[in-house]
Order: C-alpha cells, then sequence, then structure tokens
C-alpha cells in the first residue's frame, strides 16, 4: 500500500498529502482560454480492478478565494472523468483545484421515528430531469432502514409515504434521513494542481495558496421538511382565504382547495393533485419544460406565487404538499403580481405562512446527488 498521496506533474502546484492512497487528478492542457472546456480526469490506482465504489469532492478557486466552486463526482473501480465548461467571461487568472477522495458512495440510510406495524414504506423520487423513480424499502424491527443506491446528478425531492395507502390517505410517516456524503468525514487521499486560464492577472497574489477545504466538509445541503397539521372545521380554507388575501389575490374569480385536513396527501406535489380537477387548466406532465410540466389556461402560460410572492414552476414543484394550507386557482385574466397573466394563475398559501404551526411529520426531503459530468463555471460577479 502506498503511504503517500501522487500528484499530478501539471500546472503550478502539486501538493502531496500522506495518506494511504494514491490520486492522480489530470486535466488535457496545462492552460486555457474563456470559452474552453476542461477535461478532467481522475484515477486511483489501487481501486482499479476492485469494484469499490467512493466519492470525488472537488474544490475549485482563485487565489483570493473569490470564484469558488465544489463538485462531487462518483468513483467507481478507481475512475472518474468529467468536463468543466468556462463561459465567455471568464476571470483571468491562476485557478486551483484539490480533490479529496470519500470512500463511500450515494446511499441514504434512515429510521422512522414513530413505530407502526409495517415492515416497508414507499418512497417516491422526483429528479430534475423529470425522471420518478419509486419503490419500496424494507424496515427492520427497530425502524432502520436503507435506500437502494440511485445514481443521479443534481437535485431530487424524496417522498415517503405508507406502503399501503390510497391517494387520499392521510401520511403520518415520520422519518430521519442521513446520506453520508453530506456528512463529516476525513478524506484518504488529497491532491492538488493549478491551471492558467487566460492571461495572468497584473495583481495576482504572490505566496503559497492553501485550499479551503472547509468547503468540502459538512455539506449539509439541507432538507425541506414536511408538515402535517389537523385543523378543525370544514371551512378552514375559507377562514384563510378571507384572512390572509391581499389585492388581486381576493378575487373571486377563482377556485379554491384547502389542505388543512392533509386533502393533498398522497401526491408527490400540487401539480398532481391538481390535475383534472379545475376545468380550463391544462397541466401535462413529461415535457420538456423545466420541473417536468407544461402548465397553461387556453395556450397561456399559467402564473404561480406562493405567499403571494411570484415563483417559477420548479417553486410549485419543489414545495411539499403538506405544507400547503390552501390553492387558489385564478380564471384567466389574472391582473396580480408585476405582471398580468394571460394564462391564470396557481397561487399557494403555506401553512407556516397563515397558521405559524411547526412541522409535526417528516417525510419529504430534498437531497442532493452527484454533480452532472458536464459542468459549467458559473462567475460570481464582483
Amino acid at each position: 500500500m502506498r503511504s503517500f498521496v501522487a500528484c499530478i506533474l501539471l500546472g503550478g502546484l502539486c501538493t502531496p498529502v500522506w495518506s494511504q492512497t494514491m490520486v492522480e487528478l489530470s486535466a488535457d492542457k496545462k492552460s486555457y482560454l474563456p470559452g474552453d472546456t476542461i477535461k478532467l480526469l481522475c484515477l486511483l490506482p489501487d481501486w482499479e480492478n476492485t469494484q469499490r465504489l467512493g466519492t470525488l469532492n472537488l474544490l475549485i478557486e482563485d487565489k483570493r478565494h473569490e470564484q469558488v466552486w465544489k463538485f462531487r463526482y462518483p468513483l467507481v473501480e478507481g475512475y472518474f472523468d468529467a468536463e468543466l465548461v468556462l463561459p465567455d467571461d471568464f476571470p483571468n487568472g491562476e485557478y486551483f483545484f484539490t480533490a479529496d477522495i470519500q470512500p463511500v458512495f450515494f446511499q441514504l440510510t434512515g429510521r422512522t421515528l414513530k413505530q407502526g406495524n409495517s415492515d416497508s414504506l414507499r418512497y417516491t423520487m422526483l429528479l430534475t430531469d423529470k425522471t420518478m423513480i419509486a419503490g419500496k424499502v424494507a424496515v427492520n424491527k427497530e425502524g432502520n432502514f436503507r435506500m437502494p443506491r440511485h445514481v443521479f446528478s443534481g437535485r431530487a425531492t424524496l417522498y415517503f409515504s405508507p406502503l399501503e395507502a390510497g391517494r387520499k390517505a392521510k401520511n403520518n410517516i415520520d422519518v430521519a434521513i442521513v446520506t453520508p456524503l453530506d456528512s463529516s468525514f476525513a478524506p484518504i487521499g488529497r491532491t492538488s494542481f493549478s491551471l492558467q486560464i487566460g492571461e495572468s492577472r497584473n495583481d495576482d497574489i504572490f505566496g503559497s495558496y492553501i485550499p479551503d477545504t472547509t468547503f468540502l466538509q459538512n455539506q449539509q445541503k439541507g432538507t425541506l421538511s414536511n408538515v402535517t397539521v389537523t385543523a378543525k372545521g370544514k371551512s378552514a380554507e375559507t377562514k384563510l382565504d378571507k384572512t390572509y388575501t391581499t389585492g388581486s389575490f381576493t378575487s373571486e374569480n377563482s377556485v379554491v382547495f384547502g389542505g388543512m385536513e392533509d386533502e393533498f396527501a398522497g401526491n408527490i406535489n400540487i401539480l398532481e393533485y391538481l390535475q383534472s380537477r379545475v376545468a380550463g387548466l391544462n397541466i401535462v406532465r413529461d415535457t420538456e419544460e423545466f420541473g417536468g410540466y407544461w402548465v397553461s389556461w387556453r395556450n397561456e402560460p399559467t402564473a404561480f406565487f406562493i405567499d403571494e410572492l411570484p415563483v417559477d414552476l420548479q417553486g410549485i414543484v419543489s414545495i411539499p404538499v403538506s405544507d400547503i394550507a390552501m390553492v387558489k386557482i385564478f380564471k384567466p385574466p389574472f391582473n396580480g403580481g408585476a405582471m398580468g397573466s394571460g394564462g391564470g394563475a396557481i397561487a399557494i398559501y403555506t401553512k407556516r405562512a397563515t397558521t405559524g404551526q411547526s412541522s409535526r411529520y417528516k417525510n419529504r426531503f430534498v437531497i442532493q446527488g452527484f454533480s452532472p459530468t458536464i459542468s459549467t463555471l458559473t462567475v460570481i460577479k464582483l
């Protein structure tokens, strides 16, 4: 077993780190121009032909730590390659690439916080590329479970529900999840190198560069916790409508759906619930539109609001249905917001904003997968 991390013989910086695993990180050229594409290759010779799985955590930044990017890629048998696209306005200068190797692969583990009689749970994952994955996971006597491995890039919305639940059944599943990729870890290998992009800056800082590897630790991407609230009274949505709607949102030219008694449970998002429930509102899934849906009224795009603030389609898709206290569907034309909408509007009012009640159950999460194999280094405007 090798006792150090070998560094790439490319670029101006090579930082050996004492470790048990040798990491080789290389690029296809020594220098680049804005608009070029950097082709990266990562090799772990000791892992070749071993069927080992791991994760490459990559930090890219300039000397001043002003431009910073972080990625994580899957390592299979000690190999991974990626492409990083440089925008035409990419700032000139020297950039540093630091790779930390994590000896774990993406997999979720969890535990039910409320013991039940079921020995399994149903799960649904909605990926950013419009793919939906569904399955079931076994739960042991202690309430622990381990998800199957699903390798994906970008964010995904993960939703747990009872295995036997129907579309109208209440979801009182309460779980906690852990992903090792988002936990603190000690790298088993690390290597760094530098690349010149464009011309050297006249005000470049001289001296040694120290990578801020804290960016690669404790990458808590955050979760969207589910909220299930029970309220008495059959006219809860009517009271909410009168109390919390303002301006153009008070229009009676609308259809109102209440969620205070968990009416939206069993649906992965509110658009699934609204399909075919409002005459004239057209909701089509699996289109080329971002978020996997196309929402329109009389062939005009529909506007979206959460707590009377404009949002995009992804905001509507991502919000947990159990967080929703009320939905108002406005028929066209709708004159709310900064601009009117010839396709009407969908306005969501959250339980937190209206009733102020806190989370009771957690069964829906937003999780972060691996980075795409082709990514653009978006420039931070200073």
